[in-house]
């Protein structure tokens, strides 16, 4: 009867420790969380800054636009195109010129790559041509899905007047088609496609490109 007690009483320790190491455990992963919160945020707001002048480098100020945010949130954007399914709007930003003018763009997009989210941001100006577009996000494979994180892919999409990007396969014939990347085709094809899903949005919703908001 003893050994039983003992048994129970060591148990029972044994069980109030482990509650208390857990208890220890979270509200010290709590610390650092709220700890390193802030500047893991300032981190990531400053790389995305970076990268939004990358894409409209003749951008003298930028503006979130909170309406197109907000309605990015509640838009299942693969309803204006069955392509767009897996794509998520995540910031639309105004670009302006030195006078505050509208002159076109900024829009954030991800999706699914080989073996990672991909995040780009596209500049886009109100005639209709990309400025330029950026990798924010990506963590593909070394020599293969990430050989599109290159200046020499990235800078294929700048300067060319398109609503949509053309993957081939066989050589790029037009500026609006993009070859695919040695050994990166899944890569190549997700990017394509939050491209183009960023470009969808802002030609049906936003101002002075035709978008609903305009009317």
């Amino acid at each position: 009867m003893a050994n039983k007690n003992e048994n129970k009483s060591t148990i029972l320790k044994d069980a109030l420790s482990l509650t208390f190491i857990t208890i220890i455990c979270s509200f010290a992963l709590a610390f650092v969380y709220e700890i390193t919160k802030a500047p893991i945020a300032a981190q990531e707001d400053a790389k995305k800054n970076a990268g939004y002048k990358v894409v409209y480098k003749d951008a003298k100020e930028l503006s979130t636009h909170e309406e197109l945010v907000k309605l990015a949130a509640e838009t299942d954007i693969s309803s204006l195109d069955a392509s767009y399914a897996g794509v998520t709007i995540e910031d639309v930003v105004r670009a302006l010129d030195e006078n505050k003018n509208p002159m076109g763009y900024i829009i954030t997009s991800r999706t699914r790559g080989y073996a990672s989210t991909i995040k780009v941001a596209v500049g886009y100006s109100l005639d209709g041509v990309v400025q330029g577009m950026e990798l924010l996000e990506i963590a593909d494979s070394p020599g293969y899905g990430a050989n599109a994180n290159t200046p020499e892919f990235k800078d294929k999409f700048a300067g060319v007047k398109t609503d949509q990007f053309i993957v081939t396969k066989g050589g790029a014939k037009e500026d609006n088609e993009i070859d695919v990347v040695s050994s990166s085709t899944t890569t190549t094809e997700a990017v394509v496609r939050a491209v183009n899903g960023g470009l969808g949005f802002l030609l049906e919703y936003a101002e002075g490109l035709g978008g609903a908001s305009n009317e």
